[in-house]
């Protein structure tokens, strides 16, 4: 039987099922919800919307808020409206860094590049194309980055799952232009054709996806009337170079060799959030 390490060097993606507990992603949960409490109760407040929606659920009360006051998702993704202990916590959580560790080694590092996102019902913001992570990270293509996703809710075909497309990371980094119109450059060669095996990943709550950042991967429309929550990681091993990337302000060592404590604490990773530059540039 393959292990984990071998799977992810065969696939360029690993999911590990039930890696977390609902417990384990609870907190996170709190602070997005917060958020979108706080965003209702201010727009209700001004007279733009004449409902809070708070009795909806996690899964809709976003979508219900922004359908009534006529607007969609400006953004891709939330980073400084989630920035929390909460965040850290799973980011730095040991049940995530035992699954990196098994694939780039015990001496982790995080690269400072984290996002919430709410994929909304029928929505072409957040429907990407097929792409490498390496096409939008400069000069990361001869190294190994590792983004961790964790599904906030579960994830079926309707509500705009992850498609990979299994080895493709053997290749490289392919030439990339960019579309009229597309928010996204893609491959100048298309990836697929009428043959190539497509992975779907349906995943449940809890589960954990790992993806290496040459393997070729896509999002699917949310054709559901829910949001399809999410958020994701990128990790690296220690002394990787992150070559002037937007978010290396914030990185920090997570794992140690022979050792599960963290050697940065929620105050220090705060005091390096503090003092970056790029936080006012994300919402």
């Amino acid at each position: 039987m393959e292990t984990n390490s071998e799977k992810f060097a065969e696939h360029g993606y690993l999911v590990v099922q039930s890696a977390l507990s609902e417990s384990d992603l609870a907190p996170l949960i709190a602070v997005v919800s917060a958020v979108v409490d706080a965003r209702a109760t201010e727009l209700y407040k001004e007279g733009v919307i004449s409902d809070t929606y708070k009795e909806m659920s996690f899964e809709h009360r976003w979508h219900a808020v922004l359908k009534a006051c006529g607007r969609e998702n400006e953004v891709f993704g939330w980073h400084t409206l989630v920035f929390s202990e909460a965040l850290f916590n799973l980011i730095t959580h040991q049940k995530v860094l035992d699954v990196l560790e098994h694939l780039i080694g015990s001496d982790i590092q995080f690269n400072g590049d984290f996002w919430v996102r709410p994929k909304l019902p029928n929505e072409k913001l957040t429907t990407l194309p097929w792409h490498q992570d390496s096409a939008y990270m400069p000069d990361t293509e001869n190294d190994t980055h590792l983004t961790v996703w964790l599904p906030l809710v579960g994830v079926k075909l309707k509500n705009g799952p992850l498609q990979f497309l299994s080895g493709s990371h053997k290749s490289g980094l392919q030439t990339y232009h960019r579309v009229p119109d597309e928010a996204f450059a893609v491959p100048v060669l298309p990836p697929t054709s009428s043959d190539t095996d497509i992975d779907t990943l349906e995943m449940k709550k809890g589960d954990l996806l790992v993806f290496n950042n040459l393997v070729f991967h896509r999002s699917l429309v949310n054709h559901s009337d829910s949001i399809r929550w999410s958020t994701d990681f990128r990790f690296s091993r220690t002394g990787t170079a992150l070559n002037g990337l937007w978010h290396e302000a914030i990185a920090c060592p997570v794992r140690e060799h022979e050792s599960e404590q963290c050697p940065t604490s929620w105050q220090t990773w705060r005091a390096q959030w503090e003092t970056s530059s790029h936080k006012d540039r994300f919402v």
